[in-house]
């Protein structure tokens, strides 16, 4: 009985020297934003449920805070040149290279979620088509709250825009508000804090997400909801590294992403209101109406912005947006 125990020991420990070891699959995300951001929140949770999912055969490292040395305008190059396999990529910091991607930024386009969420179901096909084209794919979108002013002073009047030494995340935002008499840079995430604590700026066109990230309490004093736009990001993943995946593997990523993509906008949609509170409580006084004066200019000013988006993108353009206009009635 001990020599048949002392076998089959022996048997399953040469099973085991020679079974084969599954590899690890490693890939990087590069991310701008990091801690509590919504934003490097998501790309956490999707490294942690693709971990889950393949049971450790594939590990994601989020690198946050622009770790890997790229900013928010080199994400969308650097995913399609392979320079780093996945990252979540500001779609308005994409417009130079493809201007299809400034749909989300175009100023005062959608009011609402509804709205937003309709837009890029339209508009997604045509993403996709561009980021196959620059060898890369779209896991998952992923919305911000809208966009508001925040400042050293709220923002009552159309004048009161003009002087403002303001951030924006793209070349929308910039326009508009120099076309208000702004001082505006578009200006990565990483760089906005240290330059409202140097004075370089005084006033940021972000989302409240990311004023509650910064501390904005900390240099600024007014919040102000213009209702700019809804931006989006997409979390991309360069297609040489995809198509290295199994096709279980593949199929894994598929499903996450959608997943993702539904939890995302059901988190934006709502996040607004908590995080205003945080930002009211830690003294930002909040001005959640403008004026029709304010509303009204500034919409008038970004207008070219969407006509100029229509030209660039010729028929595409044109399709997307004759199609949100005939089904957004029905909302």
């Amino acid at each position: 009985m001990k020599k048949m125990m002392m076998m089959l020991v022996a048997g399953l420990v040469s099973l085991a020297m020679t079974a084969p070891v599954l590899a690890v699959t490693k890939i990087d995300l590069s991310t701008t934003y990091s801690g509590a951001n919504l934003h490097a929140e998501t790309c956490r949770e999707f490294a942690k449920r693709i971990k889950e999912a393949t049971n450790g055969e594939v590990i994601i490292t989020v690198h946050e805070g622009g770790a890997l040395g790229l900013k928010d305008e080199d994400n969308f190059t650097s995913v399609a040149d392979g320079i780093v396999p996945m990252a979540s990529i500001l779609m308005g910091s994409a417009i130079g290279t493809s201007p299809i991607y400034g749909l989300s930024t175009s100023p005062f386009l959608v009011k609402d979620f509804k709205e937003a969420k309709l837009l890029n179901d339209i508009a997604r096909p045509y993403y996709d088509k561009e980021a196959a084209r620059l060898n890369q794919r779209i896991l998952y979108t992923a919305p911000w709250p809208s966009s508001s002013i925040h400042a050293k002073r709220p923002i009552n009047t159309y004048a009161d825009i003009k002087g403002l030494r303001i951030r924006t995340y793209d070349k929308n935002g910039t326009d508009v508000l120099k076309k208000a008499g702004a001082n505006a840079v578009v200006m990565s995430w990483g760089d906005v804090y240290p330059a409202l604590a140097t004075g370089a700026i005084d006033s940021v066109l972000t989302s409240s997400t990311s004023a509650v990230a910064g501390k904005f309490w900390e240099v600024l004093s007014d919040t102000t909801r213009i209702n700019f736009a809804i931006p989006l990001n997409m979390i991309n993943i360069n297609n040489d590294t995809f198509n290295s995946l199994t096709k279980s593997q593949q199929e894994t990523f598929i499903k996450v992403g959608r997943d993702m993509e539904t939890r995302q906008w059901k988190i934006a949609e709502t996040a607004m209101d908590a995080e205003e509170a945080i930002l009211k409580k830690n003294g930002i006084k909040i001005h959640s109406t403008i004026s029709d004066e304010l509303a009204g200019k500034l919409k008038k000013s970004g207008s070219y912005i969407i006509d100029a988006w229509r030209k660039k993108t010729g028929a595409a353009g044109k399709e997307i947006l004759d199609q949100f206009e005939a089904k957004r009635k029905a909302l």
